[in-house]
């Protein structure tokens, strides 16, 4: 029996060295914390036995059944305490929610046992043994072998909005899709302090939170964690629930959430199916933000996780959108950068809204434009969303003050956006900040940077396999084994950037001229520009192309880089035919149902043709609306500016939120401007402005200032370029 009170410091060191022990001997970091929450409980419950507190395990059940066990009687005992204990009701039952045993091996079951045993738990300060075991569900969150680190949003994150959105001790909190209750437990600290009048503080502990996991090692994790801060003692405020078929009339004045992303696991229950008041979709997120629509009571406050798809997809998406704008008040955004969450790479946002009244302006804060962190070396704190939290005004929201200034501070990263600005987009995907910096680091540097990447990686790899007793050699030290393993997604985010910078780089090259010679058999761009013109002509008297206006001359302020003399800078409607698609008209039902695409199956380089929809195309609108192969296609909206080129021999039929762009004649070497237009779309380089609010709209279009080489030169450019960007990466994203 423990005899000894050891500090936070020293519980944790020892918590990471079983750990350390358990995973040489191929157990996961999530199946240990699972058994020591399990370990836990029990040895909670027989401490506060021993002080003469009722114990609500059955016999049989209990840490004195279990600890004086070994070998496989330990085993078999501990696997017979979980079967019974999983069917218990309240607290116990869920806690135990399907639980099993994942320390087969009796030594390692008694070694976690043994070190529970060392100490006393239940008498440790709440706010002690919540925050030992909220570092466990970090370190666990960490483990992306697991994938643990979908169900940990970070800390510093959930502060920042429960600050913002500012539960009172009154309401009541909900998070559908809780994972390990960090939301739930951070609104509860905030709002602990607010009063200590004792029915106040009874309806806070036991009535105030609710949380929701449809994944039973979650609803251990969460349950167990606002146990250990004395929240929901006798009736763990967490369910095991499938919150997008739940069609219960609860509901709430505060809902918290970072929901999960992408589609419903294979096998789930149809939403549609129980939600039938729902707008249709496969996507998770825009489920979950229908279903936090309908679970906050009017004159509630929400403040949820979205990625930036939620604000930008057409169809379906769009159309929750609409409502969201009409019966919500969305007030602020909060954009997020990349590097904070366990899944790389993910662009996500916060939106505040209350219910009852529509959105008028909307409040957005830029914390994702020149902004970097990682988790292990410059993971975000709570102190970089103070001035986001500061310009958010709780409480007196009307005193807000754009830090945004058009002429003064056009990086400013607090904007309003006037109800008249937002009626007129058709996403709400706000962009204005641009802090591009010229990487004036040559080719060569950057292959140098990455060769010395790619040996650092090499390096840790070695490491982690010495560590696991893999490799004879163990010359490395402690601290090295500790920090392989988060050195090598950290290079990884290095090497990514340097091949996304590498890419960049060549095409920029190609673009300008400078990776292929020019040669005088080519000819000029001049004669090439004369002939495109002559065919563009005929097309006209023809009648087959409408007369366009002309363009304006190209001033030498629209010119951002110099090109070979025997280039011509052009603008990119005088090189191609242009049309755009049809508008969806539900109520238009005259001419031929026909299957069309959308910006949702247009990806860059390439095309994903499922689940076409239909609409009907009268006979006069088929042509200008039709793809043939070797056509460029462009996103007007959605992820603007993302293109690719059409390669199939089956014409198609598109809406009206893509451009066509179709060479007159065989004079353009279209994959050219393809490159052109990722350019354009990742750096601005093409005309120096990059494609932000406005969109890019079908004038915006016409009027990018391109470059036009000889046809031969643009060929020998799209070959050397489809031979070397696949050594950097597959596809270009």
């Amino acid at each position: 029996m423990a005899t000894t009170q050891k500090t936070e410091s020293a519980l944790l060191s020892k918590v990471w060295n079983i750990a350390n022990v358990l995973s040489a001997a191929g157990v996961g970091f999530t199946d240990y914390i699972t058994q020591l929450t399990y370990i836990l409980f029990l040895k909670m419950d027989d401490e506060k036995e021993s002080m003469g507190l009722k114990s609500y395990l059955p016999e049989g059940c209990k840490w004195k059944d279990l600890s004086s066990l070994s070998g496989d009687d330990l085993v078999e005992k501990y696997e017979e305490i979980l079967k019974e204990l999983s069917k218990c009701d309240g607290l116990i039952g869920t806690i135990f929610t399907k639980a099993t045993n994942k320390l087969y091996r009796p030594v390692m079951l008694k070694k976690v046992i043994d070190m529970v045993d060392e100490d006393n738990w239940y008498m440790m300060e709440g706010d002690l043994k919540g925050a030992i075991y909220e570092k466990i569900l970090e370190k666990n969150g960490q483990d992306k072998k697991s994938g643990a680190g979908q169900y940990f949003t970070p800390r510093a994150l959930i502060s920042a909005i429960v600050d913002v959105v500012d539960p009172k001790i009154t309401e009541t909190v909900a998070d559908p899709c809780c994972g390990t209750a960090g939301f739930l437990l951070a609104a509860y600290e905030h709002m602990k302090p607010q009063s200590k009048d004792v029915e106040k503080q009874k309806f806070l502990k036991n009535n105030a939170l609710y949380g929701a996991d449809n994944t039973d090692l979650v609803v251990t994790l969460a349950s167990m964690n606002l146990y250990l801060h004395d929240i929901g003692v006798k009736k763990s405020p967490i369910v095991y629930q499938d919150s997008l078929i739940d069609t219960s009339d609860k509901m709430y004045q505060v809902v918290l959430t970072n929901p999960p992303f992408g589609t419903r696991p294979q096998g789930s229950v149809d939403v549609s199916s129980n939600r039938p008041e729902f707008i249709k979709t496969s996507d998770n997120q825009v489920n979950f933000l229908q279903h936090i629509m309908s679970i906050v009571k009017t004159g509630g406050r929400v403040g949820v996780v979205m990625p930036d798809s939620v604000l930008t997809d057409g169809g379906s998406t769009a159309k929750v959108r609409e409502k969201l704008l009409k019966d919500y008040n969305l007030h602020t955004i909060l954009r997020l950068p990349t590097g904070i969450f366990y899944a790389n790479g993910v662009k996500t946002n916060v939106l505040f809204f209350e219910k009852g009244e529509p959105t008028k302006d909307i409040w957005v804060y830029d914390y994702r434009t020149g902004v970097k962190h990682t988790l292990a070396t410059k993971p975000m704190t709570r102190e970089h969303l103070q001035d986001f939290v500061d310009c958010y005004c709780v409480g007196h929201m009307d005193g807000r003050k754009e830090t945004y200034d058009a002429e003064t501070d056009p990086n400013g990263r607090w904007r309003r956006f006037t109800a008249e600005e937002v009626s007129k987009r058709e996403d709400l995907n706000f962009k204005w900040i641009d802090f591009t910096e010229e990487d004036d680091r040559t080719v060569a540097e950057i292959l140098d940077e990455m060769q010395e990447e790619a040996k650092n990686i090499l390096y840790s790899i070695k490491v982690i396999n010495n560590r696991f007793g893999l490799l004879v050699d163990k010359d490395y030290s402690e601290s090295e084994n500790f920090t392989a393993i988060y050195s090598i997604s950290e290079l990884q985010m290095q090497l990514s950037d340097n091949l996304t910078t590498l890419k960049s780089k060549l095409i920029d090259a190609a673009i300008q001229g400078k990776l292929t010679e020019q040669l005088p058999e080519d000819g000029t761009a001049e004669e090439l520009y004369q002939q495109i013109q002559e065919e563009k002509q005929k097309l006209i008297k023809e009648g087959k192309i409408k007369k366009q206006k002309p363009l304006p001359e190209i001033s030498d302020d629209e010119i951002p880089f110099d090109i070979p003399a025997n280039w011509k800078w052009v603008h990119l409607g005088e090189l191609f035919e242009h049309n755009t698609g049809k508008a969806l008209k539900t109520s238009d039902q005259n001419g031929q149902l026909l299957e069309y695409i959308t910006t949702s199956n247009l990806y860059w380089d390439h095309f994903v043709l499922r689940d076409l929809k239909k609409m009907y195309f009268k006979e006069s609108e088929i042509d200008k609306c039709t793809v043939k192969k070797g056509d460029l296609l462009i996103c007007e909206g959605g992820d603007i500016g993302r293109s690719a080129i059409w390669p199939f021999e089956n014409e198609m039929l598109i809406q009206n939120h893509i451009h066509r762009l179709r060479s007159y004649g065989n004079f353009i070497c279209v994959r050219f401007y393809y490159y052109g237009m990722w350019l354009y779309k990742h750096t601005g380089k093409i005309n120096g402005v990059g494609i932000g609010l406005q969109g890019l709209s079908s004038k915006r279009l016409h009027s990018l200032v391109v470059p036009l080489p000889p046809l031969a030169e643009q060929k020998r450019i799209v070959q050397k370029l489809d031979e070397i960007l696949p050594i950097c990466e597959r596809k270009i994203k």
